[in-house]
């Protein structure tokens, strides 16, 4: 049974909206997944509706914005950039509605930060005209700046914005200082309480890879963080991805074992002009790890396509 548990559609940052995707994922060959866009659910009935429909197996799920903080060799402390996969929390938890809503409310005025940055010197970019290529409800974000940025012809595509020309700063990197603005995330460990408090299963999103522009992940293995994130009731974390290294995968594994977390494989999948090297069932999570899952999340019931 081939499983993929972190897939993104057009709510979020994905390219397709969810019946588009339900459609591709039948295709592929998965035979079950997980729809998890950032910081939002609205897209479970609909995806739950044509999973029967396909015979596919669907797991509720959603990525949130959160942020370790671990206390660096030098003393120093760190912050950094976590994304929690949440499976089964019930979407109606208040607790969870009110964190997701500040999650997305916070991606709104990033946006419109970087905007007023950029247009000092693209005039010609403004928050209506992101706003208008952006799926109507969705969850703003950079790479709508970047498709606002692509349509009036200052780059040409959604990898030159971040990464830029050889030899240049992409525009929305963190690395350049002169538009980037920081985000703005909870703390982890508080989410993780949270999502346990909403009958989910939490899971951290490839661990301690860098993912994007701006997550600045720890050069070791801040293990002290990681005990910490288990006592907060952290369920699993998901090993097999695109960007966790061969290295990290093995620290991460035996970690695990050691705490007898869940491990997940998934594609991390948000469209191949998007993400060119995730598609859909590049990694997969094995059967009994899925079961786990199951018994875990008592928030909302999975739509099974066969009993396990």
């Amino acid at each position: 049974m081939k499983i993929d548990l972190h897939i993104h559609s057009r709510l979020s940052d994905g390219e397709d909206s969810v019946s588009e995707l339900v459609a591709k994922i039948k295709s592929s060959g998965l035979d079950g997944f997980a729809l998890t866009d950032h910081d939002r659910t609205d897209g479970w009935a609909e995806a739950a509706e044509l999973a029967v429909t396909n015979g596919l197996t669907f797991i509720p799920g959603v990525e949130i914005t959160t942020e370790g903080r671990t206390l660096g060799e030098n003393g120093v402390m760190h912050s950094f950039g976590v994304h929690l996969l949440a499976y089964l929390p019930d979407p109606d938890n208040a607790e969870l509605k009110e964190l997701l809503y500040i999650n997305r409310n916070s991606r709104i005025i990033r946006t419109k930060k970087f905007v007023e940055k950029l247009a000092t010197d693209y005039p010609e970019l403004t928050f209506e005209l992101v706003d208008s290529i952006a799926e109507s409800g969705s969850t703003l974000g950079r790479p709508d700046i970047a498709r606002a940025l692509i349509e009036l012809g200052i780059v040409k595509s959604v990898d030159e914005a971040f990464k830029g020309k050889p030899g240049e700063l992409g525009i929305l990197s963190k690395r350049n200082t002169k538009y980037y603005v920081p985000n703005s995330a909870p703390s982890v460990l508080e989410v993780i309480a949270l999502v346990r408090r909403a009958g989910g299963v939490p899971v951290i999103a490839h661990p301690l890879a860098r993912t994007s522009s701006e997550d600045s992940q720890p050069e070791f293995f801040p293990r002290e963080n990681f005990i910490a994130m288990a006592e907060a009731g952290l369920l699993g974390l998901e090993t097999s991805h695109f960007e966790v290294s061969p290295e990290n995968k093995i620290i991460l594994d035996d970690f695990a074992k050691e705490f007898d977390l869940i491990t997940t494989g998934s594609s991390d999948y948000h469209g191949l002009n998007t993400k060119k090297h995730n598609p859909l069932g590049l990694h997969t999570t094995e059967l009994e790890m899925l079961k786990r899952i199951i018994a875990a999340g008592t928030g909302i019931a999975p739509t099974l396509s066969r009993q396990f």
